[in-house]
């Protein structure tokens, strides 16, 4: 492999090296009962992402690596997870930054990049198994950048917004278990509207509405996500052509009239009727 560039023989060569592995659908409809019972435990979505990955990943990658944004992260062997877990770099940032609204996201969620990835051990064990391109590739666009697609597309972490959040990471990523999440996921949060007396008028919506924010976004995997944080959000999301989560955020609005409910899971707003 070259200091500079990765061609397409050296692309070959790392994809040649990737330990094989069938799709376990069981494993997968188990991670995804716990997931439907305790939507706070994220190691269930590593788990399934790990028992439907597959060989799905192999032409992301290669796309990944086509742009010089992709080319930078395995040449340079860049964390994001480092740069975001940075809060006193991400306070020199102008206030209306991505970097800045990521920084009060994490903050007021008690959330941290670090703590993304010790509560997904599975994902870490898998992969220190992979070869490093593919390593790093994972980790950078999947995983770490899970927060910041919340931050971009304005989809808080209740289970609503979880589940549309993951249904704009398919469309972009094509992670199998994304798409399964996406998919069933709106049964469960009706479920818990019901149970709390709500119905769930608009919760398809929603996330058939992130599916096509996804789909018409730029690619956020091949651009300079590190470059990005000093962006001006609302620039940034017009220039990445994210349009607003109108659907989602008219479910969140009737909620807070009916219940005085103001963030957090639903499935604890269900627990409290």
């Amino acid at each position: 492999m070259t200091a500079s560039i990765i061609g397409p023989e050296d692309i070959d060569a790392v994809l040649a090296t990737v330990p094989r592995q069938r799709i376990r659908p069981l494993d997968a409809m188990r991670a995804l009962i716990r997931l439907a019972r305790d939507p706070e435990d994220t190691q269930q979505v590593a788990l399934m992402g790990i028992a439907l990955a597959g060989r799905s990943q192999r032409r992301v990658f290669r796309r990944f690596v086509s742009f010089p944004a992709g080319q930078a992260v395995i040449r340079e062997k860049r964390s994001l997870a480092r740069t975001l877990d940075d809060h006193d770099y991400l306070r020199t940032l102008k206030p209306n930054s991505l970097g800045r609204h990521y920084l009060a996201f994490m903050e007021r969620e008690g959330l941290s990049a670090r703590g993304l990835i010790e509560a997904t051990p599975a994902v870490t064990r898998k992969l220190s198994e992979l070869p490093e391109p593919i390593r790093l590739f994972s980790s950078y666009t999947s995983r770490d950048m899970h927060d910041l697609y919340h931050v971009l597309t304005g989809y808080g972490r209740d289970e609503l917004g979880e589940v549309c959040v993951l249904a704009v990471s398919y469309e972009q990523l094509r992670i199998r278990a994304f798409r399964l999440i996406s998919t069933t996921g709106p049964f469960v949060v009706r479920r818990y509207l019901r149970k709390a007396g709500l119905d769930g008028d608009g919760v398809f919506a929603a996330v058939r509405e992130a599916r096509r924010i996804g789909r018409a976004a730029a690619w956020i995997p091949s651009l300079d996500i590190e470059a990005l944080l000093a962006e001006d959000l609302d620039e940034l999301r017009a220039r990445l052509n994210l349009a607003e989560p109108v659907a989602y955020r008219a479910v969140i609005a009737r909620i807070r009239t009916a219940t005085g409910w103001n963030s957090g899971p639903f499935s604890a707003l269900a627990r409290t009727v």
